[in-house]
């Protein structure tokens, strides 16, 4: 995505006590919790593997943010945006890096809600480039909203996954 989508109004699914909150400090155990909640049924290992050191060099860099929602207190999902990157022409470049919810806020217009806030939230701060990554093992529902939400492919490469890893 090379330019910001039309502002459209980014009303909150009609779920009770939903919030969306960005983790100031996250830590390695919060963090680490998210992503298997959220990853387990897509088979998410990279993660898996890093040390806390090296993880938690990653998620509290302040180019980094995590944004949670909330449904009554109990985390849903989250959305990571990893602003790090500049590709090699220079370009600002806003990596979606991971997204997602757990399994039990499935179906009620929290995902496309979350999408949309962090879509919102990467090109405030004036990038030129907003990308997210999918693939096969992601929810069936992925390409098909990120599409929606104005991304389009530029890449597509088989990979294979090892489940032993």
């Amino acid at each position: 995505m090379t330019k910001a989508p039309p502002e459209t109004a980014n009303l909150p699914p009609l779920v009770p006590k939903l919030a969306l909150l960005k983790l100031d400090k996250p830590t390695t155990g919060f963090y680490r919790y998210l992503y298997d909640v959220v990853g387990r049924p897509w088979h998410w290992v990279d993660r898996h593997r890093m040390t806390d050191l090296a993880l938690g060099g990653i998620i509290t860099d302040p180019l980094v943010e995590i944004w949670v929602p909330y449904v009554g207190g109990v985390p849903a999902g989250y959305i990571e945006l990893d602003r790090r990157n500049t590709d090699a022409d220079d370009r600002r470049t806003v990596n979606i890096a991971y997204f997602g919810l757990t399994p039990e806020f499935f179906g009620r217009g929290i995902g496309p809600w979350l999408l949309r806030a962090g879509i919102r939230q990467a090109w405030s701060s004036g990038i030129d480039r907003l990308t997210v990554n999918t693939c096969n093992l992601d929810h069936p529902a992925a390409l098909p909203l990120y599409q929606k939400s104005g991304f389009r492919p530029y890449q597509m490469r088989d990979a294979l996954f090892d489940p032993r890893r």
